[in-house]
Protein backbone atom coordinates (compact mmCIF):
# COMPACT_ATOMS: atom_id res chain seq x y z
CA UNK A 1 0.00 0.00 0.00
CA UNK A 2 1.13 3.73 -0.61
CA UNK A 3 0.30 6.71 1.88
CA UNK A 4 0.20 10.38 0.40
CA UNK A 5 -0.73 13.41 2.57
CA UNK A 6 -2.86 16.24 1.59
CA UNK A 7 -1.03 19.59 1.67
CA UNK A 8 -2.18 22.28 3.76
CA UNK A 9 -2.70 24.62 0.89
CA UNK A 10 -5.94 26.40 1.88
CA UNK A 11 -6.55 28.94 5.14
CA UNK A 12 -4.31 31.22 6.82
CA UNK A 13 -1.39 28.59 7.38
CA UNK A 14 -1.29 28.02 3.42
CA UNK A 15 2.19 29.41 2.82
CA UNK A 16 5.31 28.42 1.07
CA UNK A 17 7.02 27.79 4.55
CA UNK A 18 4.41 25.02 5.50
CA UNK A 19 4.96 23.30 2.01
CA UNK A 20 8.53 23.18 2.16
CA UNK A 21 8.36 21.61 6.02
CA UNK A 22 5.66 18.69 4.98
CA UNK A 23 7.71 18.27 1.66
CA UNK A 24 10.74 17.72 4.13
CA UNK A 25 8.58 15.80 6.71
CA UNK A 26 7.26 13.40 3.81
CA UNK A 27 10.69 12.46 1.81
CA UNK A 28 12.25 12.01 6.17
CA UNK A 29 9.24 9.47 6.64
CA UNK A 30 9.27 7.77 3.51
CA UNK A 31 5.96 8.40 2.71
CA UNK A 32 4.84 8.26 -0.91
CA UNK A 33 2.94 10.94 -1.91
CA UNK A 34 1.79 15.02 -1.28
CA UNK A 35 -1.48 16.14 -2.70
CA UNK A 36 -3.27 19.23 -3.73
CA UNK A 37 -6.57 20.39 -3.80
CA UNK A 38 -7.75 22.78 -6.05
CA UNK A 39 -10.44 25.97 -6.22
CA UNK A 40 -9.60 29.07 -8.49
CA UNK A 41 -12.05 31.44 -6.70
CA UNK A 42 -14.80 30.84 -3.88
CA UNK A 43 -18.05 33.17 -4.60
CA UNK A 44 -20.97 33.07 -2.72
CA UNK A 45 -22.46 29.50 -2.42
CA UNK A 46 -26.04 29.87 -2.94
CA UNK A 47 -27.32 27.02 -4.77
CA UNK A 48 -24.44 24.14 -4.49
CA UNK A 49 -24.32 22.10 -1.84
CA UNK A 50 -20.62 21.16 -0.53
CA UNK A 51 -19.77 17.89 -2.48
CA UNK A 52 -23.24 17.97 -4.34
CA UNK A 53 -24.74 17.38 -0.70
CA UNK A 54 -27.64 19.58 -0.30
CA UNK A 55 -27.75 22.79 1.88
CA UNK A 56 -23.76 21.89 3.04
CA UNK A 57 -21.44 24.75 3.33
CA UNK A 58 -17.87 24.34 2.42
CA UNK A 59 -15.26 25.20 5.18
CA UNK A 60 -15.25 29.00 6.21
CA UNK A 61 -11.70 29.24 5.96
CA UNK A 62 -11.37 28.32 2.39
CA UNK A 63 -12.31 32.34 2.10
CA UNK A 64 -9.11 33.05 3.39
CA UNK A 65 -6.59 31.32 0.30
CA UNK A 66 -6.64 29.04 -1.52
CA UNK A 67 -3.65 28.19 -3.50
CA UNK A 68 -3.12 27.10 -7.15
CA UNK A 69 -1.97 23.67 -7.29
CA UNK A 70 0.71 23.31 -10.47
CA UNK A 71 2.06 26.30 -8.77
CA UNK A 72 2.61 24.61 -5.78
CA UNK A 73 3.88 20.99 -7.11
CA UNK A 74 6.23 23.07 -9.59
CA UNK A 75 7.55 24.57 -6.16
CA UNK A 76 7.94 21.24 -4.37
CA UNK A 77 9.60 19.47 -7.54
CA UNK A 78 12.74 21.45 -6.82
CA UNK A 79 12.73 20.79 -3.06
CA UNK A 80 11.91 16.59 -3.39
CA UNK A 81 13.80 13.86 -5.16
CA UNK A 82 11.40 10.98 -4.51
CA UNK A 83 8.22 11.66 -3.25
CA UNK A 84 5.57 11.42 -6.10
CA UNK A 85 3.44 15.03 -6.16
CA UNK A 86 -0.75 14.78 -7.29
CA UNK A 87 -3.66 16.77 -7.46
CA UNK A 88 -6.33 15.45 -5.47
CA UNK A 89 -8.27 17.06 -7.45
CA UNK A 90 -7.97 19.58 -10.71
CA UNK A 91 -11.70 20.36 -11.42
CA UNK A 92 -10.90 19.70 -14.91
CA UNK A 93 -14.24 21.44 -16.66
CA UNK A 94 -13.33 24.49 -15.19
CA UNK A 95 -10.45 24.61 -17.23
CA UNK A 96 -9.27 24.77 -20.58
CA UNK A 97 -7.96 21.10 -21.33
CA UNK A 98 -5.02 22.21 -24.02
CA UNK A 99 -3.50 24.61 -20.58
CA UNK A 100 -4.15 22.23 -18.00
CA UNK A 101 -2.05 19.23 -20.58
CA UNK A 102 0.78 21.97 -20.71
CA UNK A 103 0.86 22.55 -16.80
CA UNK A 104 0.82 18.52 -16.90
CA UNK A 105 3.58 17.61 -18.93
CA UNK A 106 5.67 20.77 -17.49
CA UNK A 107 5.29 19.84 -13.69
CA UNK A 108 5.67 15.76 -14.62
CA UNK A 109 9.21 17.36 -15.93
CA UNK A 110 10.37 19.22 -13.55
CA UNK A 111 9.95 16.55 -11.27
CA UNK A 112 11.29 14.27 -13.06
CA UNK A 113 8.30 11.97 -13.65
CA UNK A 114 6.83 11.90 -10.35
CA UNK A 115 3.32 13.54 -11.21
CA UNK A 116 0.50 12.00 -10.76
CA UNK A 117 -2.55 13.94 -12.59
CA UNK A 118 -5.95 13.48 -10.11
CA UNK A 119 -8.97 14.87 -11.58
CA UNK A 120 -12.95 15.59 -11.03
CA UNK A 121 -15.68 16.97 -12.58
CA UNK A 122 -16.83 19.36 -9.78
CA UNK A 123 -19.72 20.29 -7.48
CA UNK A 124 -19.48 24.64 -6.94
CA UNK A 125 -22.12 26.10 -9.78
CA UNK A 126 -21.39 29.57 -8.83
CA UNK A 127 -17.51 29.24 -9.25
CA UNK A 128 -18.20 27.87 -13.07
CA UNK A 129 -20.27 30.57 -13.59
CA UNK A 130 -17.94 33.03 -12.80
CA UNK A 131 -15.21 31.26 -14.75
CA UNK A 132 -17.50 31.66 -17.83
CA UNK A 133 -17.79 27.49 -17.63
CA UNK A 134 -20.74 25.80 -18.39
CA UNK A 135 -21.65 23.81 -15.19
CA UNK A 136 -24.56 21.35 -17.00
CA UNK A 137 -21.94 19.59 -19.64
CA UNK A 138 -19.04 19.05 -17.49
CA UNK A 139 -18.93 15.43 -17.33
CA UNK A 140 -18.96 15.39 -21.65
CA UNK A 141 -16.58 17.91 -21.56
CA UNK A 142 -14.37 16.50 -19.23
CA UNK A 143 -13.96 13.05 -20.82
CA UNK A 144 -13.33 15.09 -24.38
CA UNK A 145 -10.32 16.49 -22.52
CA UNK A 146 -8.91 13.53 -21.50
CA UNK A 147 -9.44 12.49 -25.01
CA UNK A 148 -7.74 15.65 -25.79
CA UNK A 149 -4.89 15.79 -23.36
CA UNK A 150 -4.09 12.14 -24.22
CA UNK A 151 -3.53 13.44 -27.63
CA UNK A 152 -1.10 16.27 -26.60
CA UNK A 153 0.88 14.17 -24.67
CA UNK A 154 2.04 11.80 -27.94
CA UNK A 155 3.59 12.52 -31.02
CA UNK A 156 3.59 15.47 -32.67
CA UNK A 157 1.66 16.85 -35.43
CA UNK A 158 -0.97 16.47 -33.30
CA UNK A 159 -4.90 16.39 -34.74
CA UNK A 160 -7.70 15.80 -32.10
CA UNK A 161 -11.66 17.03 -33.80
CA UNK A 162 -14.47 16.50 -30.99
CA UNK A 163 -17.49 18.20 -30.43
CA UNK A 164 -16.07 21.02 -27.83
CA UNK A 165 -12.06 21.21 -28.78
CA UNK A 166 -10.59 20.55 -31.69
CA UNK A 167 -7.04 20.95 -33.02
CA UNK A 168 -5.07 20.15 -36.53
CA UNK A 169 -1.64 19.65 -37.33
CA UNK A 170 -0.31 21.03 -34.20
CA UNK A 171 2.83 20.58 -32.14
CA UNK A 172 2.72 20.51 -28.15
CA UNK A 173 5.79 20.34 -25.67
CA UNK A 174 7.39 19.46 -23.76
CA UNK A 175 5.61 15.95 -23.47
CA UNK A 176 5.61 14.33 -20.00
CA UNK A 177 8.52 12.33 -18.30
CA UNK A 178 5.82 9.49 -18.06
CA UNK A 179 4.28 8.02 -21.25
CA UNK A 180 1.96 7.55 -22.33
CA UNK A 181 0.78 9.57 -19.76
CA UNK A 182 1.39 10.39 -16.11
CA UNK A 183 -1.41 8.47 -13.80
CA UNK A 184 -4.72 9.40 -14.23
CA UNK A 185 -7.24 9.26 -10.92
CA UNK A 186 -10.84 9.78 -11.54
CA UNK A 187 -12.59 10.87 -8.21
CA UNK A 188 -16.11 10.80 -8.25
CA UNK A 189 -18.71 7.92 -7.20
CA UNK A 190 -21.14 8.01 -9.78
CA UNK A 191 -22.28 6.02 -12.63
CA UNK A 192 -20.54 8.39 -14.98
CA UNK A 193 -17.43 9.15 -13.25
CA UNK A 194 -16.94 4.88 -12.93
CA UNK A 195 -17.50 4.96 -16.78
CA UNK A 196 -14.62 8.07 -16.69
CA UNK A 197 -12.40 5.75 -14.93
CA UNK A 198 -12.92 2.77 -17.65
CA UNK A 199 -11.98 4.35 -20.05
CA UNK A 200 -9.23 6.95 -19.19
CA UNK A 201 -8.05 6.01 -15.49
CA UNK A 202 -5.12 4.23 -13.57
CA UNK A 203 -6.56 4.50 -10.64
CA UNK A 204 -10.23 5.17 -9.11
CA UNK A 205 -10.43 7.78 -6.26
CA UNK A 206 -13.66 7.92 -3.96
CA UNK A 207 -13.60 10.20 -0.89
CA UNK A 208 -14.35 8.88 2.43
CA UNK A 209 -16.65 5.81 1.09
CA UNK A 210 -18.57 3.72 2.97
CA UNK A 211 -17.54 -0.26 3.11
CA UNK A 212 -20.50 -1.48 1.57
CA UNK A 213 -20.43 1.49 -0.45
CA UNK A 214 -17.45 0.81 -1.59
CA UNK A 215 -18.08 -2.47 -2.62
CA UNK A 216 -20.74 -2.37 -4.73
CA UNK A 217 -19.02 0.50 -6.02
CA UNK A 218 -16.23 -1.59 -7.20
CA UNK A 219 -18.31 -4.30 -9.02
CA UNK A 220 -20.04 -1.47 -10.98
CA UNK A 221 -16.75 -0.55 -11.80
CA UNK A 222 -15.27 -4.19 -13.38
CA UNK A 223 -18.30 -3.95 -15.16
CA UNK A 224 -17.33 -1.09 -16.77
CA UNK A 225 -13.75 -2.14 -17.39
CA UNK A 226 -14.89 -5.62 -18.83
CA UNK A 227 -17.08 -3.41 -21.47
CA UNK A 228 -13.70 -1.20 -21.99
CA UNK A 229 -11.91 -3.98 -23.24
CA UNK A 230 -9.78 -3.78 -19.42
CA UNK A 231 -9.27 -5.96 -16.64
CA UNK A 232 -10.05 -5.03 -13.14
CA UNK A 233 -6.58 -5.38 -12.22
CA UNK A 234 -5.71 -2.49 -14.49
CA UNK A 235 -7.35 0.10 -12.46
CA UNK A 236 -6.41 0.87 -8.71
CA UNK A 237 -8.04 1.88 -5.62
CA UNK A 238 -6.97 4.91 -4.02
CA UNK A 239 -9.36 6.35 -1.25
CA UNK A 240 -9.06 9.97 0.12
CA UNK A 241 -10.24 10.36 3.70
CA UNK A 242 -9.34 12.49 7.20
CA UNK A 243 -6.99 11.08 9.47
CA UNK A 244 -7.53 11.93 13.22
CA UNK A 245 -5.56 11.00 16.05
CA UNK A 246 -7.53 11.30 19.34
CA UNK A 247 -8.16 9.61 22.63
CA UNK A 248 -10.86 6.72 22.05
CA UNK A 249 -12.19 4.91 19.51
CA UNK A 250 -14.58 6.45 16.16
CA UNK A 251 -17.59 7.62 17.55
CA UNK A 252 -20.67 7.01 15.50
CA UNK A 253 -20.75 9.82 13.77
CA UNK A 254 -16.87 10.09 12.73
CA UNK A 255 -15.55 8.25 9.91
CA UNK A 256 -13.52 4.85 10.88
CA UNK A 257 -10.24 6.67 9.89
CA UNK A 258 -10.54 8.71 13.63
CA UNK A 259 -9.34 7.43 16.44
CA UNK A 260 -6.27 5.89 18.28
CA UNK A 261 -3.31 4.32 16.49
CA UNK A 262 -5.39 0.83 16.37
CA UNK A 263 -8.10 2.55 15.20
CA UNK A 264 -6.94 3.81 12.18
CA UNK A 265 -4.86 0.86 11.05
CA UNK A 266 -8.01 -1.35 11.28
CA UNK A 267 -9.94 0.22 9.03
CA UNK A 268 -6.74 1.18 6.44
CA UNK A 269 -7.20 -2.67 7.06
CA UNK A 270 -10.55 -3.26 6.28
CA UNK A 271 -10.19 -0.86 2.95
CA UNK A 272 -6.88 -3.06 2.22
CA UNK A 273 -9.10 -6.16 2.45
CA UNK A 274 -11.31 -4.58 -0.22
CA UNK A 275 -8.96 -3.96 -2.61
CA UNK A 276 -8.05 -0.40 -1.62
CA UNK A 277 -4.13 0.00 -2.56
CA UNK A 278 -3.52 3.92 -1.96
CA UNK A 279 -4.45 6.43 0.46
CA UNK A 280 -4.91 10.11 0.25
CA UNK A 281 -4.85 11.25 3.95
CA UNK A 282 -6.31 14.47 4.69
CA UNK A 283 -5.42 16.20 8.22
CA UNK A 284 -8.09 18.26 10.56
CA UNK A 285 -7.44 21.13 11.37
CA UNK A 286 -5.79 22.25 8.22
CA UNK A 287 -2.77 23.90 10.20
CA UNK A 288 1.09 23.24 10.01
CA UNK A 289 1.16 21.53 13.36
CA UNK A 290 -1.39 19.03 12.66
CA UNK A 291 0.03 18.45 9.27
CA UNK A 292 3.12 17.73 10.35
CA UNK A 293 2.51 15.91 13.86
CA UNK A 294 -0.24 13.81 11.76
CA UNK A 295 2.06 12.51 9.26
CA UNK A 296 4.90 11.67 11.91
CA UNK A 297 2.51 9.71 14.26
CA UNK A 298 1.10 7.84 11.01
CA UNK A 299 4.47 6.72 9.98
CA UNK A 300 5.20 5.81 13.07
CA UNK A 301 2.88 4.73 15.00
CA UNK A 302 -0.32 3.16 12.24
CA UNK A 303 1.79 2.21 8.92
CA UNK A 304 4.05 -0.54 11.40
CA UNK A 305 0.53 -2.09 11.91
CA UNK A 306 -0.31 -2.46 8.17
CA UNK A 307 2.73 -3.47 6.72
Amino acid sequence: MKFGFSLVVRGSEATPETFAKMAEGAEALELDALWCSAHVIIPPQVKSGYVMIPGLKHPEHWKECYWEPFTVLSYLAGLTSRIQLGTSVVVMPMHNPFELAKQVAEVDQLSGGRFVFGIGVGWFEEEFRVLGQDFHNRGARTNEGLALMKALWGKDPVTFKGEHYSVENAYFAPKPVQQPSPPIWVAGSSKAALRRTARYGDVWHPARPQYDTLQASMAELNGYLEQEGRSPGNVEIGVKCHVVFQSGPPREDQPPTHGRAGDIADAIKRYRDLGVSQFVLDVLPESQAVALDTMDRFAQEVRPLVS
